[in-house]
C-alpha cells in the first residue's frame, strides 16, 4: 500500500470511529450560552379537547403558534444565566372542530381593536419576560410580575389613545377621571395588571410553560449515551399537569445530543385543583406524554423539540352560586413542536 493510500485509509477509519468514541465519553450537559448566542424559536401547540356532559358532546380544536426569542444577558459566578424571553409574534385559532374557528388572532396582521384576543395579546408583542436559568436548565426565577406590569402599561396607554381619538379636546379630563376611579394612575395600572394575570390564555402558568419549552432540563452528573435520569416537568395540557419524566440520552454527537422523555400519569394520582373567583375546578386525569429533544451540547441551547400528549378523565366544576358540582368527561390529545428560526 502506498503512503498516500495508507494516510487516506487512516483518516477514513478515524472519521468513522469518532462518533462512536464521542458517544462513549461522559458529557456534562450545561446551559451556558453567551450574550452573542441569541436564538428565536417558533412554538406550535395543537390541542383537541373533547368534553361530554350528560348527552351533550363537544370537541374544541385549538392551535397556537408563539414566536419567542431567548436573549442571554449575563452569566453569574455560579453559572446561572440571566436572559430575556421576548414575545415576537402570536397566532391563535380556536373553535368547534370541523367548523370555522370562533376565535382567530394573528399579531403579524392588522386586527380589530375590539377583538378580545387582539386587545390582550397585542400588548405582549415586543415585550420581555426576564428569566434566570441554572446551568442544569432549571428555571430559577421567572419575572412574570415585571412583564405583567409592562403589559398593563401598554393596555393603559392604548385605552388613553382610544379616548383621545374619540373625545378629542375632552380626552385629558376623561383620562384623569379614569385614573381617579382607581385612586391614581398607578392604581389603575395595578388593577389592569390583576386583570391580565387572571387571563387564562396568557397567565403566569402559561408563560412558564412556554419558557419551559425553550429550556432543556439536564442531569446533575455527566452522562453518556444510554444513561437515564428523572426530571420533574409540567405538561401544558388544558390545565398544567405536574409529572415525573424519565429521560434517556439516546444519541450523542459533537453537534447534537438527543434526549427521549416519557411521562405517565395515573387516574388515581392526586387531582389538579384550580380556583378562580367564580368557583373551583377539580380534574382527575390520566395519560401519557412523550418528547424527543435535540440540544447543542456546546451551549445547551435547544435545537428542536416535539412533544405528544394524550389524557382523559373527568372534571368537576364547583361554581360559587351552585350547590351541586357539574361533572364532565374529558379527553384531550395534542402535539407541541419547537423549531429554531434561523
Amino acid at each position: 500500500m502506498q503512503p498516500l493510500q495508507r494516510t487516506v485509509l487512516a483518516l477514513t477509519l478515524c472519521a468513522a470511529a469518532c462518533p462512536r468514541i464521542y458517544a462513549a465519553e461522559k458529557i456534562d450537559l450545561q446551559f451556558c450560552p453567551t450574550p452573542e448566542q441569541k436564538q428565536t424559536y417558533r412554538v406550535t401547540a395543537t390541542m383537541d379537547l373533547a368534553t361530554q356532559m350528560g348527552p351533550q358532546q363537544m370537541v374544541i380544536a385549538n392551535s397556537r403558534t408563539t414566536t419567542l426569542a431567548i436573549e442571554p444577558i449575563e452569566t453569574a459566578d455560579n453559572g446561572t444565566v440571566l436572559a430575556n424571553v421576548r414575545f415576537v409574534a402570536i397566532q391563535e385559532k380556536s373553535g368547534t372542530k370541523g367548523a370555522e374557528p370562533g376565535l382567530v388572532y394573528d399579531s403579524t396582521k392588522p386586527t380589530d381593536s375590539s377583538d378580545p384576543l387582539a386587545s390582550h395579546y397585542s400588548a405582549f408583542i415586543g415585550e420581555c419576560c426576564p428569566v434566570k436559568i441554572s446551568p442544569k436548565g432549571e428555571i430559577v426565577e421567572l419575572g412574570t410580575d415585571s412583564l405583567f406590569l409592562t403589559v398593563a402599561r401598554n393596555v393603559m396607554e392604548r385605552e388613553d389613545d382610544m379616548m383621545r381619538q374619540r373625545l378629542k379636546e375632552r380626552a385629558s379630563d376623561a383620562i384623569l377621571q379614569t385614573d381617579q376611579r382607581f385612586g391614581s394612575r398607578e392604581g389603575r395600572r395595578q388593577a389592569l395588571k390583576k386583570q391580565i394575570e387572571a387571563f387564562p390564555l396568557m397567565n403566569a402558568d402559561r408563560i412558564r410553560g412556554l419558557v419551559g419549552e425553550l429550556i432543556v432540563r439536564f442531569p446533575d452528573v455527566p452522562v453518556q449515551q444510554g444513561d437515564r435520569w428523572q426530571i420533574r416537568l409540567t405538561v401544558a395540557a388544558n390545565t398544567p399537569l405536574a409529572m415525573t419524566g424519565a429521560c434517556t440520552l439516546t444519541a450523542v454527537a459533537r453537534e447534537k445530543c438527543t434526549i427521549q422523555i416519557t411521562a405517565e400519569r395515573a387516574m388515581d394520582d392526586p387531582p389538579v385543583v384550580s380556583a378562580t373567583p367564580s368557583g373551583k375546578t377539580t380534574a382527575k386525569l390520566g395519560g401519557t406524554c412523550t418528547a424527543t429533544v435535540n440540544v447543542d451540547p456546546a451551549t445547551g441551547l435547544l435545537l428542536d423539540r416535539k412533544t405528544r400528549m394524550k389524557f382523559s378523565g373527568e372534571t368537576q366544576r364547583h361554581a360559587a352560586q351552585q350547590s351541586e358540582p357539574m361533572t364532565a368527561k374529558m379527553a384531550m390529545e395534542g402535539t407541541t413542536t419547537v423549531e429554531r428560526i434561523e
